[in-house]
């Protein structure tokens, strides 16, 4: 989406887009002054925008990593596993045979599709359990006690310890 916001941008073809409202919250001031001493420059008959602000190259770069990045954890697949696992996240320790039996797979079959989405069984459940902990904590504004019984941890520290590890900080302290 950003990169092809910050191209359009450039050329100054954001009328029609539909995002162009999206943009105004996006992309507020940071942008602001580039965009506008890019569109004086052109006005002016100056040389290329792209090789006048190595800035603007750069931001493009990043929001295409950005995006391919997000491309490559959002897959139909992976997507598909982490539906089977999130209504089982109470029940306690789950183990892939019990998913790879849900989907009709093997187990070896559930872990090659896994691998060749550069994902393993424990990092879909792991981020699972990280996005989801962190929509009861922050949105919801559980305990900590019951956060981690949703989640299936055996008890309330081992969930404070994972939170930790996912956001560098407590749950109590995401509250506040």
């Amino acid at each position: 989406m950003f990169a092809g916001c910050i191209e359009k941008m450039t050329h100054q073809s954001c009328g029609t887009c539909a995002r162009r409202d999206d943009c105004s919250f996006v992309l507020p001031g940071a942008l602001g002054f580039v965009l506008s001493s890019l569109r004086r420059g052109a006005q002016a008959g100056e040389r290329p925008a792209a090789a006048k602000h190595p800035f603007l190259n750069f931001l493009g770069e990043v929001a295409r990593g950005i995006e391919r990045n997000q491309a490559a954890r959002e897959t139909p697949f992976r997507d598909l596993v982490e539906r089977h696992l999130e209504p089982l996240l109470g029940s306690g320790p789950i183990r892939i045979e019990e998913i790879a039996r849900a989907l009709g797979y093997s187990r070896q079959t559930l872990y090659r599709r896994l691998k060749a989405e550069g994902a393993t069984f424990e990092e879909v459940l792991d981020g699972l359990r990280r996005r989801v902990a962190l929509r009861l904590i922050r949105e919801e504004g559980l305990a900590v006690k019951e956060a981690a019984w949703r989640l299936g941890f055996s008890d309330p520290a081992a969930f404070s310890r994972a939170f930790k590890r996912w956001t560098g900080g407590s749950p109590r302290a995401m509250r506040h």
